[in-house]
């Protein structure tokens, strides 16, 4: 879902642009400007995949520090570790 929503906003953004450069808005040439989305989009992604990576990984010492107050049984804890490789 959050990757739909990410695709529109670009979408949007790009169509704006689009739009407004048609129109003559100065300093929002498409002809002259196109390699800022190109840009704009690595930036995105990089920040999205970082953002998601971190989200979704547990750290070894997190999941050790769990195991050792009793929050997460051994089973458990092998499971995050080879999943957090």
């Amino acid at each position: 879902m959050r990757r739909m929503i990410g695709w529109g906003i670009f979408l949007v953004i790009l169509g704006a642009w689009i739009w407004l450069s048609a129109l003559g808005v100065p300093y929002i040439s498409f002809a002259q400007n196109w390699p800022l989305l190109v840009v704009a989009f690595g930036v995105w992604l990089i920040v999205h995949r970082l953002a998601r990576h971190s989200r979704r990984r547990r750290s070894s010492v997190q999941v050790l520090s769990d195991l050792e107050q009793g929050r997460i049984d051994v089973e458990k804890a092998i499971t995050e570790i080879r999943r957090s490789r």
